[in-house]
């Protein structure tokens, strides 16, 4: 192994023991040898974004791709980087969308390795954690079909991979084949007992059934696996959740309330799944509200309320606090009257409504 590489491999333990000043000195003696190197350039990311200077770190990234136009390992680690520290899926999508393409009409990574067996290994293992990205990615962006689509590609390189198996599960869930997407949870939970992930899946699979008993279980084995990243969904009764819509409607702005004056809020446990499926792509079995665009009264006329539903079992597993629980219901409202007030997904998404 060459100089280069134990200062950059020595560097990266540094970060990961908090060492954040021996780091940068390895970083600048790395950089000395040569500063160009794709991962001298990536270290340098890592370094800043351990120093928590998130803009510097997206700089230094753009400017290692300009270098580097055909890497595809750093225009992953730019789109990551937007993901992580900004949730910039508008910019992130396009690039991580190019680097699955590559892949996909067999290009190489430039994911290095010492012999021919461990730069394969590299390079499935990248390609892999591309495809989980770009499916968690587009599931965000509404688009549930194209995240089944790099699970399952995830999946045919991986059929081992937990999280693979739950990238699956979720996009199916989406798309509510809710009995399958069970079935490939129950897989991803069998080949990693503890990935909270498929727990946390398995917890709304059975809340969409109405087993809140066996959804709370999943929940706290969730919560118990990684407890920073999942909380217990905070129950509530009836008639304290009509109290806090309340609240949440006292603070929408005017604008909004007088454009709920001919909308009825409608409160329900749970969406009928098969409801959902009448939009194009289904909703999801977790949406916390949806807006029905159909008068209450059958053939009535132009300004007949409206109807706004929210449902209170997913808005629960959403939220951790009572505090959480105002600010997600009028979020949920805003959302939904955005729809009422002609907005489509993407203009909902650039005002931070999604």
């Amino acid at each position: 192994m060459s100089r280069l590489a134990d200062l950059i491999d020595e560097a990266h333990e540094a970060l990961f023991d908090d060492r954040l000043q021996d780091a940068r000195r390895l970083l600048d003696e790395a950089r000395r040898l040569d500063g160009r190197d794709p991962e001298v350039r990536l270290l340098e990311v890592d370094v800043l974004v351990s120093e928590e200077l998130l803009d510097e770190a997206v700089s230094a990234c753009e400017e290692a791709l300009e270098d580097n136009p055909r890497s595809m390992v750093v225009k992953f680690r730019l789109a990551t980087l937007l993901l992580d520290g900004f949730d910039d899926i508008a910019e992130a999508r396009p690039k991580l969308e190019d680097v699955a393409r590559r892949l996909h009409k067999g290009e190489k990574p430039d994911t290095g390795g010492d012999g021919q067996e461990e730069q394969k290994q590299a390079a499935d293992d990248f390609a892999v954690e591309v495809w989980l990205t770009l499916s968690d990615v587009r599931a965000a962006d509404h688009d549930p079909h194209g995240a089944l689509a790099a699970a399952d590609a995830a999946c045919k390189l991986a059929p081992d991979d937990a999280m693979a198996r739950v990238a699956r599960a979720a996009a199916l869930f989406d798309l509510c084949r809710v009995d399958e997407a069970e079935k490939i949870v129950a897989q991803a939970i069998d080949r990693d007992p503890r990935s909270a992930d498929a727990w946390w899946l398995r917890g709304r699979i059975h809340t969409t059934r109405g087993d809140h008993d066996k959804a709370d279980k999943a929940f706290e084995r969730a919560v118990s696996v990684d407890g920073e990243r999942f909380q217990p969904p905070f129950r509530i009764a009836e008639d304290q959740f009509a109290r806090l819509i309340e609240e949440a409607m006292a603070e929408l702005p005017e604008p909004i309330v007088k454009a709920m004056k001919n909308v009825d809020v409608i409160v329900e446990d749970l969406p009928e799944v098969e409801a959902l499926k009448k939009s194009d792509p289904p909703l999801s079995p977790s949406a916390v509200g949806l807006f029905d665009p159909e008068p209450l009264a059958p053939g009535a006329g132009k300004g007949q309320p409206v109807r706004i539903f929210l449902y209170r079992k997913n808005l629960e597993i959403t939220c951790g606090t009572e505090e959480e629980m105002v600010d997600e219901i009028g979020v949920t409202l805003l959302h939904e009257i955005g729809h009422h007030l002609g907005l489509d997904e993407d203009d909902l998404d650039q005002r931070g409504l999604s």
